[in-house]
């Protein structure tokens, strides 16, 4: 019988994942939204999926790819979309592929002592209140 491995505590855990999900479902809930919740641990890997009923389908990539890219750039999603300036150079991240993307509803998840230990993405609204919600679901 293989020996037991020791779990890293670096990383997000389910249970962890699954409380996340449930306060970003309430909140979902409180701004009349069908949701899809994503959270991933440090390599990306999914630990935890969820898709209110009746939310798009087309929001579980989105909900993914705004969770790698928290992962990714261990910053919310959102932070990545800067204004287009006249005169300076344009941040694109389209070469990287993986499925990032650059709108709210993506949030690294930190530690208590604020190491990087996962992310969540948020998809079923506008990218102001998937933000929203992901923020509720660290709250």
């Amino acid at each position: 019988m293989p020996e037991s491995q020791d779990v890293s505590t670096t990383q997000i855990g389910l249970d962890h994942a699954n409380q996340l999900i449930a306060r970003g479902r309430k909140a979902a809930e409180d701004l009349g939204l069908c949701a899809v919740f994503a959270v991933l641990d440090t390599g990306a890997n999914t630990v935890a999926f969820a898709r209110m009923d009746r939310a798009w389908l087309a929001s579980n990539e989105l909900a993914v790819a705004k969770a790698r890219t928290s992962v990714k750039f261990q910053a919310p999603s959102e932070a990545l979309n800067s204004p287009l300036e006249l005169g300076r150079p344009v941040p694109h991240f389209d070469h990287l592929g993986g499925g990032l993307l650059l709108m709210g509803g993506g949030l690294p998840i930190l530690d208590g002592e604020g190491h990087l230990i996962g992310g969540i993405g948020v998809s079923g609204g506008t990218p102001e209140q998937d933000a929203e919600v992901a923020r509720a679901a660290l709250s």
